[in-house]
């Protein structure tokens, strides 16, 4: 056999004959000097990861199957959603645990995607944001805040608000502002 009919590794020279070899850009490697010269490190174990294992990636980093897990609590990321933060993935559960808001009624947390009301720097789950007068959901309808309360506009209007002596309709302050300023002049 003359030196151009071997098929040996490009890098040991080793035969390749009869063995498991890698191409890498139209040259072949044994499976050892390739995971050495190719094989990219896994983020979890620093180990490298070989050509019988699958390589999972994500932003240029590179994990094993078994090795690709939550920070936090090292449940298995394959095939899951997952959030990245502080260059940690984490799972959607644990990434809602520490991250995501807290209600401020329930005090569980406000899952992302799921729908929430945001007042003044607290948040609630919708069916958490209640009036204070009739507890009912305030939902996406208009609301006023009174001293530590929230209230819907007919509790508040009920509870609050100054009523016509004659038509026993609510006076809004914008019409008492009005028959003010209109009496002056």
């Amino acid at each position: 056999m003359s030196t151009s009919e071997r098929f040996d590794c490009h890098y040991c020279k080793d035969s390749l004959l009869g063995k498991k070899y890698i191409m890498k850009e139209d040259t072949q490697y044994c499976t050892k000097c390739y995971e050495n010269l190719f094989a990219n490190c896994c983020e979890g174990c620093s180990s490298p990861i070989g050509c019988n294992c699958k390589d999972l990636s994500y932003k240029d980093r590179h994990w094993h199957e078994q090795c690709f897990k939550c920070a936090k609590c090292s449940r298995s990321l394959v095939e899951k959603a997952f959030a990245a933060k502080d260059d940690l993935l984490l799972c959607t559960e644990c990434h809602a645990n520490d991250y995501s808001s807290k209600c401020s009624t329930c005090k569980k947390t406000v899952m992302p995607g799921s729908r929430k009301m945001e007042y003044k720097g607290n948040s609630w789950h919708e069916t958490c944001f209640l009036c204070h007068r009739c507890q009912q959901p305030i939902g996406t309808k208009s609301f006023i805040p009174k001293d530590t309360g929230y209230f819907c506009v007919p509790c508040f209007e009920k509870q609050f608000a100054y009523q016509c002596c004659a038509c026993k309709k609510v006076v809004l302050q914008l019409s008492v502002f009005y028959v003010l300023t209109a009496a002056a002049q």
